[in-house]
């Protein structure tokens, strides 16, 4: 498989849709997290690990969150799976309480899996050149970071 490099340029150029689509990201993915804390009824803000609560609801680290969504506890993540549209928001939880965490592959699963940026994805091809973005859009002050507790991962400040 080769896999085409984006060029600061054509990212530059595609700025506008890959900020709406950080943006997006974002929003579901707190969203989700503070769903989640609701449903089970814990702090975001003041928890360690995963809360014992969330375990004991669950088989094999997976439970339901909702009619729409699942959910899948692994490390410091949290996988969101919509049965119904097949959306994947991958989460960061040792993040909080912001979990916009822009990791490239996690941003990219979002883009092949949401229906307004599936497009995004298939201009993108592959993971590495959403990693290339995030860089190149935060150095030309369109997406802002700042340092997470997961070295080489960054939130998107807006």
């Amino acid at each position: 498989m080769c896999i085409t490099i984006l060029t600061v340029q054509e990212i530059i150029a595609n700025k506008d849709h890959i900020f709406l689509c950080a943006k997006a990201f974002r929003e579901d993915a707190n969203s989700l997290m503070y769903l989640l804390a609701q449903r089970f009824d814990f702090d975001i803000n003041n928890c360690g690990e995963w809360p014992t609560s969330v375990f004991e609801t669950n088989h094999h680290n997976k439970g339901t969150l909702t009619e729409e969504w699942t959910f899948y506890l692994h490390g410091a993540h949290c996988r969101f799976d919509n049965s119904k549209t097949g959306q994947i928001i991958e989460v960061c939880y040792t993040e909080k309480p912001e979990f916009g965490l822009l990791n490239g592959f996690f941003l990219y699963t979002y883009m092949q899996t949401t229906d307004k940026f599936k497009n995004l994805a298939i201009w993108f091809q592959h993971y590495t050149n959403v990693y290339d973005a995030i860089d190149i859009l935060s150095e030309a002050g369109v997406l802002t970071k700042k340092s997470g507790r997961i070295s080489g991962h960054f939130i998107l400040a807006i």
